[in-house]
């Protein structure tokens, strides 16, 4: 199983639950411009060019839910029809402000015109919610995570959070993982902007989800 950590930010420098993950790569994004919330043409194209050679499948860490349209980059790779779960207290679906730009708040809604693999996405910490044990096992599965669905005693991020506890997260990845084939995870809602004082925290839930995700793959 491969691990991808992608540094946007100053997010990991305070953190250490990747250190003894074997099969890990580090991947430092932070001298590109353009990347902040919004993905400018010539800096998605440098995206696009250094995670060329990795694959969706595995784990990816993704840094602030300001970068979550990485994701889309992921879901690009996927070659057969799946099913995108997202986990977030955003929908993420929101056409961009000004032109056709990339953007955190709408890779979802991207995804959806641009994708004729992903057939369907269930959301989960926000607005009206599919049981999990009704989505459709007939195809596979792409699991996206933003902490801030989780409520601030387990995750410091860029944005408002939802409220849900990081058990009720674990019980739902473990039921997705008991009845789906899961093509891959990926995790954002580090901070950027509180890199340091959130450090802890969100160090912890990562090692927590890492944990998980990787007795599953």
């Amino acid at each position: 199983m491969k691990t991808i950590i992608i540094k946007m930010t100053d997010a990991y420098d305070y953190q250490s639950f990747y250190e003894t993950i074997e099969n890990c790569t580090m991947i430092d994004c932070r001298d590109l411009e353009g990347t902040r919330c919004y993905l400018d043409d010539s800096a998605k194209s440098i995206l696009v060019d250094r995670l060329n050679e990795y694959s969706a499948e595995g784990i990816h860490f993704i840094d602030s839910g300001n970068y979550h349209y990485l994701s889309l980059l992921w879901l690009q790779k996927i070659t057969t029809p799946f099913n995108l779960v997202l986990f977030d207290h955003h929908p993420d679906n929101q056409p961009p402000s000004f032109g056709e730009i990339t953007s955190c708040g709408g890779w979802v809604l991207e995804a959806t015109e641009t994708l004729p693999n992903l057939k369907n996405v269930f959301t989960y910490g926000v607005g009206d919610e599919t049981p999990i044990e009704i989505i459709p096992t007939d195809l596979p599965i792409y699991i996206s995570i933003d902490k801030d669905a989780l409520s601030t005693e387990f995750a410091i991020t860029d944005w408002d959070q939802g409220n849900m506890p990081l058990d009720e997260l674990l019980k739902d990845l473990e039921s997705l993982y008991s009845s789906h084939q899961i093509i891959g995870v990926d995790i954002c809602g580090d901070s950027g902007e509180n890199a340091e004082t959130g450090g802890k925290v969100n160090n912890q839930t990562n090692h927590s989800l890492f944990d998980f995700l990787s007795k599953k793959f």
